[in-house]
Parts: structure tokens; sequence; C-alpha cells
């Protein structure tokens, strides 16, 4: 008896070095149906330059995508996704979104999600979206809620819902006030939708957005997701409304000690949103996603001279599951090493068709053959199949997705002078070691990558 009980407690001390996962990050409700007429935009703002970050909004922005994708049905190339976004990034995507319902002529529907800072203006008491390079002190530098509710307004669709898990009483996510707050929240007012649109908000008045830390969520966008989950997407808007409003209320109590209420906003003239509905028909299936630590890891890779189609250092399951790569790599730049002996032949046209196969299965989400079109490639020399491996694991709609794997896999380009993957290495270190991120994002930017550039910028 002492040994099982033993054991027990080492799988159970063992679990708890992984990322903690919410059911809702892991099991995932998947639609057999594909509606290739709505499109969303997706917004996540957690490292701010100027701000104190957002706990969990990327997080939040990140499964909502796979939600959108997998349990509403929604084509990958109709998401568009923004980590830590600037106000033209956010003002780009918002027009991308006006330009392709336009095209639809009004028969298409849109979701908007955000999930970051909100701030007040104090003397306007208008409410604004905070960019990741905005600042609280400066209205200027946030997107409006009034304007965009009046570009939304005049957008042709049949239908908008917009999902703010932010508050703008001047709060942040710890309840402690932003910097240009004077120390109490103040009420902001509550600006006006068109008919095409209803707004669900993750507070109301003077109320704190919270974080339910356990889950590693937004309050709001958690029961969220749990309702997407448990109706397999099948919900209307006055159920999702319903359950989260009195999920919220109940468990902000529990978690925090304070009130926080969910609102909904929409026009009076708009008497049937209660029955608009997420998607068509409940998805029935589920699957289990994996989710990696949140930081790369520092160990080496065990090197391998396979030549198998996948990345791995022998042919057992097992080391399939452990999704090993290719070849060792430093996590720092480092001078490619000089080989001893002449390196074979390379058939570079083979090895441009290999890629080329990947990326298309990739396009087609068909991400199996992607990952062994890629690591073929790979294993015979190519960079660029390396940097493709490194997205494809990055990919959270990839059921492999491993953001360390990715990692090792973009250093290996980088290390090669692939200047995109030494923006994405640099990407992928933000928030988890800053110091090495600023390092590849620097090569980057040394080597005319732009958006390095930006990043780097917002760093200093």
């Amino acid at each position: 008896m002492k040994r099982y009980t033993l054991f027990i407690i080492g799988i159970l001390l063992c679990s708890v070095n992984v990322r903690a996962q919410s059911s809702v990050d892991t099991r995932i409700a998947v639609n057999s149906k594909t509606d290739a007429n709505t499109f969303a935009v997706i917004i996540c703002n957690e490292n701010y330059k100027h701000e104190e970050k957002v706990p969990y909004a990327k997080n939040d922005g990140e499964v909502f995508k796979v939600y959108c994708q997998k349990t509403l049905g929604i084509p990958e190339r109709n998401i568009r996704f923004l980590a830590d976004a600037t106000l033209n990034e956010m003002n780009f995507e918002l027009d991308w979104l006006e330009g392709v319902l336009n095209a639809y002529d009004g028969e298409a529907r849109a979701i908007i999600y955000y999930s970051g800072h909100g701030m007040p203006d104090e003397s306007s008491k208008e409410a604004y979206l905070l960019p990741v390079d905005g600042y609280s002190k400066s209205t200027s530098s946030g997107l409006s809620t009034r304007s965009l509710y009046e570009k939304l307004k005049a957008m042709n669709t049949r239908s908008i819902v917009v999902f703010m898990d932010a508050c703008f009483s001047g709060a942040k996510r710890d309840g402690k006030m932003l910097t240009a707050s004077r120390g109490t929240a103040m009420k902001v007012k509550r600006d006006p939708v068109g008919d095409n649109t209803v707004v669900f908000s993750a507070a109301q008045g003077d109320e704190t957005a919270f974080p339910y830390k356990s889950k590693q969520h937004g309050m709001f966008t958690y029961f969220l997701l749990e309702k997407m989950q448990t109706s397999g997407g099948s919900t209307t808007m006055g159920e999702l409304c319903d359950y989260v409003t009195k999920e919220v209320k109940k468990n902000s109590f529990i978690e925090n000690n304070k009130p926080q209420t969910p609102s909904v906003t929409v026009s009076s003239n708009n008497a049937n949103w209660r029955n608009w509905k997420f998607a068509s028909v409940p998805a029935k299936k589920y699957e289990t996603r994996t989710i990696a630590s949140a930081k790369p890891a520092t160990s080496t890779p065990v090197q391998t001279t396979t030549t198998t189609a996948r990345p791995t250092t022998n042919s057992s399951a097992s080391a399939v599951r452990s999704n090993t790569p290719v070849q060792s790599v430093s996590t720092s730049p480092t001078p490619t090493s000089t080989a001893s002996a002449a390196p074979a032949p390379v058939d570079n046209a083979a090895l441009s068709s290999l890629v080329n196969q990947g990326k298309k299965a990739m396009r087609s989400m068909n991400y199996d053959s992607a990952k062994r079109s890629f690591t073929q490639a790979a294993n015979q020399g190519s960079i660029e199949a390396y940097y493709q491996l490194g997205l494809l694991y990055s990919n959270s709609n990839y059921d492999g997705y491993n953001k360390e794997t990715a990692t090792t896999y973009f250093i290996k380009a980088a290390n090669a002078n692939n200047v995109e993957a030494m923006y994405q290495a640099g990407m992928m270190y933000l928030g988890s070691d800053n110091a090495t991120a600023k390092t590849w994002l620097r090569k980057a930017a040394n080597n005319g990558h732009s958006r390095a550039q930006a990043q780097l910028s917002r760093l200093r």
C-alpha cells in the first residue's frame, strides 16, 4: 500500500511543474460544420509598455481563438488574432473587418473580442481601449469605444457581437488603479451601439474586471469559454448573457471578495438580440488540447542523425509524443559551426517541394501532414523547414502545440541567419525572459526586420 501511495503522490508533484490548466483550456468542443460567413478580430493586450501588464490576457485571447475555430467552425483565414497590439494595428484590423463585411454584401457576421486595459477620460467620462503602446494619461493614445461603436454601426453586416474583458473605471485586474487614475474608481458613460451590434462587457459602473487566478483567465472570459464549451457553441446570446452574469457575480465574491457584474449593451430597436446564436448546430465531439509550460526550455535538446520524417531521437511512440527537436541548439545567438566532413549533396528543388507541401497542408489545417513534410525537409538541411516547424508548434490550434519545441526550432533557423526566425525567437521569450527576447529581437532588427524594431522600441 505504501508503494502505491508514494507513486500517486509522485505523479501529483510532477503535474504541478506543467502550467496549471483549466478544463476550458484543454477540453475543446469540435464542430463538424464550418461557418465560412463569420469573421473574428481577437485582440489580447497583456504586456504594456507604459502600464502594468494584464494577467492572463494573452491566454484569454489564444483560447478564445481556439473556440472560434474549433467550436464555432470559423475558418482560420477568417480570424485576425493580435497579441499586444498597438493603436495602428487595432485600427488596421477593424478596417480589414469593415472591408470584408462590405465584400459579403451584408451576408456575413462578425465577432470582436478584446482583453486588456480599458481607461476612462475623467473629464468627459468617455471610455477607451488602451493599446500596448498607449498612455493612461493620454486619451489620444487610446481607442474610443464611442468611435468604435460608430464604426461598427456603419458596417454592412447582419450582426456584430463584441466581448470586452476590460473595465473602464480606471482600475486594473488586480483592483489597483492605473497610473493616470485619481485613486478612486469612476463610472463612464455607456456609449450607444447600432441595431446590428451587441456588446458584452466584463463589468459595469465603477467595478473592476478581475482575474480568475486559479483558472489563469479573466473571470469574464473563463465563464464565456465555459458556456461555449458546455453548449458545444450552440447557445443564444440570451442564454450566454444569463449564464456569464450569474457565474461571474457569484465567483467574483468567492475569489476576490468584491463585486463584478457583466453587462450587455444593445440598441432599443434590437428586440431580437437574445435569440442570436453562436453556432447553428452544437459540436458533439470533444478533443484534448495539450498546453506546454509558458516558459521556453533552457535545457539542451538531444542531437540526432536520424532521417525519419518525425522530429524525434528514435522511432518509438514515446519519443514521438515527447516532441523532441531534431538537433541540439543553444538559446542565444551563436555562429554556425563548421562540419568536419564534407556535406552531402542537397537537392534544393526537392527540399523546396517538401516545404511547399508542408505549407499547403498547414493552410488546409492538415497539421500532421505538414509536420511530416517539414521534418523530412529539416532532416535534409532545410533552414526554412526549421522555421516552419517553429510556426507549427507555436500554433495553438495544433494538437501538438508546444512552446518549448517551437522556440527550439526558431532558434535553430535563427542561428542559420533566418531573420524572421530571429524575430519569432524573441517573441517566444517575451514576458518570460526579456533579456533573451531583446537579444534576438535586436539581431532581427539589425537585419532590417521592421516588426522587431517596433517591438524593441516598446521594450525600452
